[in-house]
């Protein structure tokens, strides 16, 4: 690994410089062991020297001793000499964690990959449904290019990827091992007003829980196949038939957590009388529904519960993995979010083991009654 231009800096100044990145890693919500969310640390002239792992600290590729430090500054980390021993073996003189990362380390990196033939962009179109002002509506059902989403009904319901039926990554192409594949830029703009716009990757859906029943429900939602673990996935319910006006209560009474705990219960959260299509549910905390005490992702869901049996109304589980949150714009206004110069840093969009990427889609939160027709494009690289 490339050290010679930080060989020369003062230890003091590289050791505060250091300790502030491991602190401001730490302080990250701690998704990356179970999601596998690291982002690139570089050095002055651009040169790699590790990742920041959130929630636990700086990971450096080499030894602090190295460059003069003669201790670690808290939660910063590093192999020890003889894995890295091991890994310049394997990779004939290159650590094997560099070879791992991929081409994509700088920003020039993101213009040679494109220079490459390594760009992938695409643009799409949804028609403006009906919405609730100051409410979140799922846009992965709206009409358009692609079409309109769909769900499999439980138990089980589907694990979703780019070739699901209404999937808005459908027209990209799933990169090659050990290539992965990385979003850019997302731009858009809607024919009305937006509060907030969040791009997502459904992970898993399923349709067809019912609201005109007060008896518990078999929802077995089927495996992830991105984000395994959980962590960081949080589950919401878009409803699909409209429900009647009723006042209920909704309850998962059994959801497996990030840890693998199985019977964790939301407990019971209020309902939406006379909600329209497309609506996400509960309302209490927009598209997030509360989870138990202590819990931060859902590996899979049971059980639901409607607490009254209305006469009308049908849910459909929503599993998801929040990618991009891009803030509101006017009517009419174009608006582009840059992770590469936002503070996440460049963004993966996650594959399966089989190596197909997820099911892009997104939720609106709307400040009038209909979203206005939404023109989109996306810009990634693989690399």
């Amino acid at each position: 690994m490339e050290l010679l231009r930080v060989q020369t800096a003062d230890p003091d100044v590289l050791a505060r410089n250091l300790a502030y990145a491991g602190a401001l890693a730490r302080s990250m919500p701690p998704a990356w062991k179970g999601a596998h969310i690291s982002h690139v640390y570089s050095g002055p002239g651009g040169e790699y020297m590790g990742r920041l792992l959130p929630g636990k600290g700086l990971y450096l590729e080499f030894d602090p001793k190295e460059l003069g430090m003669t201790h670690f500054p808290r939660h910063v980390f590093a192999r020890s000499p003889v894995k890295r021993l091991i890994d310049g073996l394997v990779g004939f003189g290159l650590p094997l964690a560099w070879a791992e990362q991929g081409a994509i380390t700088t920003y020039d990196g993101i213009i040679s990959a494109r220079a490459g033939g390594k760009a992938f962009d695409i643009t799409w179109s949804k028609t403006s449904i009906t919405t609730v002002a100051n409410t979140y509506s799922t846009l992965y059902r709206a009409g358009g290019l692609p079409v309109a989403g769909t769900y499999t009904n439980i138990p089980g319901g589907a694990a979703h990827t780019r070739a699901s039926t209404g999937a808005w990554s459908t027209g990209l192409i799933d990169p090659t091992n050990p290539d992965k594949k990385y979003m850019l830029t997302l731009g858009f703009t809607h024919a009305s007003a937006l509060n907030m716009l969040i791009l997502i990757d459904l992970l898993v859906a399923a349709g067809n829980i019912l609201a005109t029943t007060a008896s518990a429900q078999t929802v077995n939602s089927t495996a992830l196949t991105r984000y395994t673990t959980g962590a960081g996935v949080m589950m919401t319910f878009d409803i699909t038939t409209a429900l009647s006006a009723t006042a209920h209560n909704m309850t998962v009474n059994s959801y497996t957590n990030q840890a693998g705990t199985a019977a964790q219960t939301t407990g019971a959260q209020t309902g939406l009388s006379g909600g329209i299509v497309m609506r996400l549910v509960p309302v209490g905390l927009g598209p997030f529904m509360q989870l138990a005490t202590g819990d931060y992702g859902v590996r899979s869901v049971e059980q639901y519960t409607n607490s009254a049996a209305l006469a009308a109304g049908v849910f459909a589980l929503n599993l998801y993995f929040p990618i991009a949150f891009v803030p509101g714009i006017g009517a009419n206004v174009y608006m582009e979010r840059g992770s590469t110069v936002s503070v996440d840093g460049l963004t993966e969009l996650v594959q399966t083991a089989g190596g197909v990427l997820g099911c892009l889609a997104a939720y609106a939160f709307c400040n009038t009654t209909s979203s206005g027709i939404g023109t989109y494009f996306l810009r990634t690289c693989n690399g």
